[in-house]
This record gives structure tokens, sequence and C-alpha cells, in this order.
């Protein structure tokens, strides 16, 4: 299926989704740091590992032909708080497999915690000991990272004009600053779903989500008819929990809060769909259909989907994977756990759906850029290869225990994202423009403000300095 992320390259990247969501997303104090794959700090500062796939599945990945020629240098070193390489008893990813095989490439992982990546980055740059490769992934690449002077462009090594990265063409130039590209994207994803509870929603009576969904019915006002329904103070049962929803049902509109326009950082803060959507949040939060989350000392229950509390809990679908606890907060048993996309804006043009990249970029400094463009060009080969479906569909079934309907939905999402997808920016610009942006989009739907009033005193400052971002990129670039 066309824009198929293979499950084991999102299964290796989860512990970098999941700080994401902890570090950009949430407003309480539970904020946490990264942590590498295995879920433990390593106890040396790199790991490397040359990872094998079984002999019938090889012979098949050996047939995607790329032209591949074994690299000069075939170490590439990752600076990342996750690993690429999967763990002793994981299966490799096709990328990994064809870099390994065809270009005799191998990825060396050093670690940083999330928190500490940038500066980590700058300190190695400084001292001429830059690593290769970076993850673009987190989405604050671009352009904070540009114009910090950490990373480089990608034309000299990708020809991102090539057939081969044609499809990625209008995902790719979002990342470009005077028509170079810092970030190899090869794939769009799913940056936020609803998952919900289906026997929650049969014992009160409600439609089926998905059913609204494969009917063309799942829009914002199916969502507010089950929200209305199901909310009852005086029992504590809420719509929505969690961190994700307000970025989320915002960019259903299709225009973020902070973007890109032919080439420059902007707002639309004044459009008439933010407009659109903060009042739909306002109107949630008067009529006392979100968790409270002040009132609960602004932590977060995801086990309130399994114990019937909590309708709709707004998160990545890398709460699919079992290393973490959110599908055993989802359910009792997994045939109760769903999700459905975030539902449609019944005024936007076209379905939007709150999106991510996967890519990376190349570091300043690099030694070796050659081995980060080939590593890049064997995932933007592989991720639409029979091969890596097959391979990522066995693994959902047999190792993470996910039901057909779950896969169905899994692929369904990230096709229709990668058909409209939006891109939040506020994170990826300055530390100033994400204080700017991040708590106040959020205030209508926590404390009922108004959005007029929140926009009017925030406008002109975001103005300023994005007008100081772009100049200062043209300048990088």
């Amino acid at each position: 299926m066309k824009r198929f992320k293979n499950i084991m390259a999102a299964a290796l990247a989860l512990s970098c989704v999941m700080t994401v969501t902890a570090c950009e997303e949430e407003t309480g104090p539970t904020s946490t740091g990264g942590t590498p794959s295995n879920g433990s700090a390593p106890t040396q500062s790199s790991t490397s590992s040359v990872a094998s796939m079984n002999e019938e599945d090889a012979s098949k990945v050996a047939e995607i032909d790329i032209g591949a020629k074994k690299l000069e240098n075939p170490t590439v070193r990752f600076l990342s708080e996750w690993d690429i390489n999967p763990k002793e008893g994981q299966p490799i990813s096709v990328a990994l497999e064809m870099f390994q095989t065809q270009y005799g490439g191998r990825i060396v992982q050093e670690y940083v915690s999330f928190d500490d990546r940038f500066t980590k980055l700058g300190t190695m740059i400084q001292a001429d000991d830059s690593p290769d490769m970076f993850s673009a992934g987190d989405m604050d690449v671009f352009p904070k990272g540009i114009i910090a002077g950490y990373f480089q462009p990608l034309d000299p090594y990708i020809d991102f004009s090539s057939d081969l990265w044609k499809p990625m063409s209008a995902v790719n130039e979002q990342f470009c600053a005077d028509g170079k590209h810092y970030v190899g994207a090869y794939n769009v994803a799913s940056d936020c779903v609803m998952f919900y509870n289906k026997k929650t929603i049969v014992d009160n009576g409600l439609e089926d989500p998905a059913e609204l969904f494969a009917q063309g019915k799942w829009d914002w006002e199916a969502l507010w008819t089950m929200m209305t329904q199901f909310c009852n103070r005086d029992e504590e049962k809420f719509a929505i929990d969690g961190w994700w929803f307000e970025s989320g049902i915002s960019l259903t509109t299709g225009k973020p809060y902070i973007g890109v326009d032919n080439g420059k950082i902007v707002h639309n803060l004044n459009d008439p769909m933010i407009e659109k959507v903060q009042k739909y949040m306002l109107d949630m939060n008067e009529n006392d259909l979100p968790v409270p989350k002040a009132e609960y000392g602004w932590q977060v229950n995801p086990s309130n989907l399994k114990n019937g509390k909590t309708l709709f809990y707004p998160v990545g679908t890398y709460a699919l994977y079992p290393q973490n606890s959110y599908i055993q907060d989802f359910g009792h048993d997994i045939q109760d756990v769903m999700f459905v996309p975030m539902p449609k804006c019944p005024d936007a043009d076209a379905y939007y759906l709150p999106a991510r990249v996967d890519g990376f970029s190349l570091v300043k400094g690099a030694k070796n850029p050659e081995g980060v463009a080939a590593y890049i060009t064997c995932e933007m080969a592989s991720r639409d290869s029979e091969v890596g479906k097959e391979i990522g569909k066995r693994q959902a079934f047999e190792e993470y225990g996910w039901t057909q309907e779950l896969w169905d939905m899994f692929e369904t999402v990230n096709d229709l994202t990668a058909e409209h997808p939006a891109f939040e920016m506020y994170n990826a610009v300055t530390p100033t423009i994400a204080d700017y942006i991040n708590n106040p989009m959020k205030e209508g739907y926590n404390s009922g403000a108004s959005w007029i009033a929140t926009r009017d005193a925030i406008v002109g400052a975001v103005q300023m300095e994005l007008d100081s971002v772009n100049d200062k990129l043209k300048s990088e670039s």
C-alpha cells in the first residue's frame, strides 16, 4: 500500500516518538526525558550491530535494485536517543538490510538523551567531532537547527528531482531554505489519532467511530454528538483526556499555528479556520466535555479509557506498540482497543490530518555524507516494498498481537494522512515561538479563555520573532 512505513522501523523509533509526546505536548509537570530504544541507559557511548535477516526475506530484499555501490566509508554515526539497529531477537528493517548488504554500510548509534540532543550536537560540531546523521522525525530540525548552523544541505548527495524521490517532493519542499533541502523525508505518518474502547461504546449505546469513519460521517459534528451523549460530570465521565487533542483537532483545519509558505516561516493566528477550531474547543470547555486536568493536578489517566470513564484518548499511533503501557491502559483485551483518525473539519477543503515525517538530516561537518545519503535512499526505496509490508504485517500480528481491524485502520490512516498532511511547526522554530503558541492555543479548551483576546496579545510578538527567524534563515542558507 502506498505511503506505508514498515512497522519494524516504527517500533525501533518508538522511544523517539514517545519523548516527543512528553517534551513537546505536555503542559503539566509530567514531562520526561528520552530513553534509548531498549528503555534503559546504555553502558557505553555508542552501539552498533550487524543484524541479519532470514534467508528467504533477505533474498526478496536483494531484488530491490537501487544501483548501489559499496561505500568507501561504511560507518554512519547516528546521534540519537533511539537506535536504528534492532535489539537482540528483533527483526531487522528492510532499509537497514539493504544498507548493510548493498552498500556494505553500518549504523553506529551515539546515545544522547532527548533533552540534550541539540546541546551535545553543538558541542560535537565545535570540537570537529560531528556525527553524520540526525533524526528529523521529531519535527524540530527545521528551521531552528539550520539557523543554529547544525545541518548542511543534502542536495549534493541526493537527487530530490529523481523518480525515486518524486512521491515525497511536496513534503521535502517544505523543509527547504533558499532551494536547498535540509531534511530527507521518505515517509509521512500520522501524528495523532483517537483511541477508544469498543466496550465503552457499546455500553453507552453510541455509534462506533470506526463505522462512522467508514461511512464518511466521522467529523467534528459526529464527535460532538458522541461527547454530549457520553459525558456526565456527576459520574466523572469525560470525553477527552491526554495532551494531544488541541493541536490534533486544530490541524484538521489544514492551518497550522506556525507553518511554511513559499520557503518562509509564517503564522496563521488570524486565519478564520483557526478561530473556528478555537470556538469548537471553547464550546467543549463550556459544556464540560474535556477531562478538567486542572482539577486532577494536571495529570492524565489513560487507563480511564479501559475503565469506561473516558471516551477518547488522542495520541500517536506509537501507542499500538507493547513497549509502552498505553495499549494495556486502553483495554482489558486488545480486541476492545480501536482508533480512528482525528475527525474531519466540516468546513475544510480536504481531510487534513496531523502529520509528522520519517526522515533524517545531514550534520554540518559530517565525515560521511555519502553514507547518510545511502541510508536515506534505502529508506525511500524500501518504504513501499512488498517484502517490507509482508514482514511488517507478520510482526504486527505475531509479536504485537494486533487484530486485523487495527492493522487495516493503521494502513488506512497513514494513507489518508499522506494525502493531505498538516505539519505543526511551533516547536521547531525558537523557544520563544514555542512559548508564545504552545500553552496559549490550549487556553480556550482548558480554561475557557477567549481566543480573540489570547491571539491579540501574542500576534505582534510572534510576527516580530518570525521576521527575525526568516532573516536568519535566509542569511544561513
